[in-house]
């Protein structure tokens, strides 16, 4: 599906942003400047009374951004369980406007595979091992509801994404690779959003259960190198990422999963009207992915491009949480 080389260049660095982290960055939890900001905020507010929020997935659900490095899920304290999350990620931002607590039990780099047997990062794994008595994401999570019974009111997922990243590497893009994960991938993705709602239905059943997909970060390569092959490896990449999408809302649809329409609030593939980036009038949906991630550095920047979103990004996709979810 995909041949062009700048296409197959970007690619491989985007895999190296995903699940690499960030040169010095803290690997045993949050770094230092978010973790403040999660004491204070967590100082700031009482707890809520209404419920939880059960955040499930790769690093999106973690709230990974390159200026924080590598996040882990944080321990509370008092009990050494699983703690609220990260300031400025999704699951936080939709959280907070839901009146809910946070529990993150996302991991960065997280695959449908490992979701589902090995954790990606040895600490993911330590975490759940510890406190859960989990060897997996999704034994943590089915552990955690049935000893929290009652007390969840809204599950968050996003995963598969990694899966697709896992057939690039610096040298090349496996083809055959890229084929099967768009082919097998969301089936997964819904097999474990099954497992869930099963949980659910058994430990929590007034809660709800919403998925999501995913935006195409690559609409960068539009920006930059840009020209006529940035343009054309964009496009390509579009496609895709559309594909990915369709078959993943599909899959979670078979189980009666709702999903959070995050390609749409990216206004992924909506070229007009055009908006303006650093100075130059892009198609909309490439100035989009610019302003809500760090695919884009300005001019003269020494800062890497990117996939993850910043805080603009992640409200966005807590907005898509909350407009499936009635909250408009």
């Amino acid at each position: 599906m995909i041949g062009a080389p700048g296409l197959l260049a970007a690619l491989a660095l985007v895999a190296t942003s995903a699940l690499v982290p960030v040169a010095g960055a803290a690997h045993a939890g949050v770094a230092a400047p978010a973790r403040r900001a999660l004491e204070t905020a967590r100082a700031a507010r009482p707890r809520a009374a209404s419920g939880v929020l059960l955040a499930l997935g790769d690093s999106l659900a973690a709230g990974y951004q390159p200026t924080d490095g590598s996040s882990l899920p944080p321990r509370d304290p008092a009990t050494g369980e699983p703690d609220r999350g990260y300031p400025g990620g999704y699951a936080e931002d939709l959280a907070s406007g839901l009146g809910l607590d946070l529990v993150d039990l996302a991991c960065p780099g997280e695959t449908t595979r490992s979701m589902t047997s090995t954790p990606a990062r040895p600490a993911c794994a330590a975490v759940y091992r510890a406190e859960l008595g989990a060897a997996s994401q999704l034994q943590a999570a089915e552990v955690y509801l049935e000893r929290h019974r009652g007390e969840v009111r809204l599950v968050t997922l996003d995963i598969g994404a990694n899966d697709v990243l896992a057939c690039v590497s610096q040298a090349a893009v496996d083809f055959a690779c890229l084929a099967r994960a768009e082919a097998s991938v969301p089936a997964v993705a819904g097999r474990i959003a099954g497992v869930l709602a099963k949980a659910l239905s058994a430990d929590d059943p007034g809660a709800r259960l919403v998925a999501m997909n995913y935006y195409d970060p690559l609409l960068a390569l539009a920006y930059r190198p840009g020209g006529a092959r940035g343009t054309t490896d964009a496009a390509l990449s579009l496609a895709l990422f559309e594909a990915f999408d369709r078959l993943l809302t599909a899959a979670y649809g078979r189980e009666h999963v709702l999903v959070a329409n995050v390609s749409a609030a990216f206004q992924t593939g909506r070229v007009a009207p055009p908006l303006r980036y650093s100075g130059r009038l892009l198609p909309r949906d490439v100035a989009v992915v610019c302003r809500l991630t760090w695919m884009c550095p300005p001019p003269g920047s020494t800062r890497a491009p990117d996939i993850h979103p910043d805080d603009a990004g992640y409200r966005a996709i807590a907005g898509a949480f909350s407009e499936v979810l009635g909250g408009g």
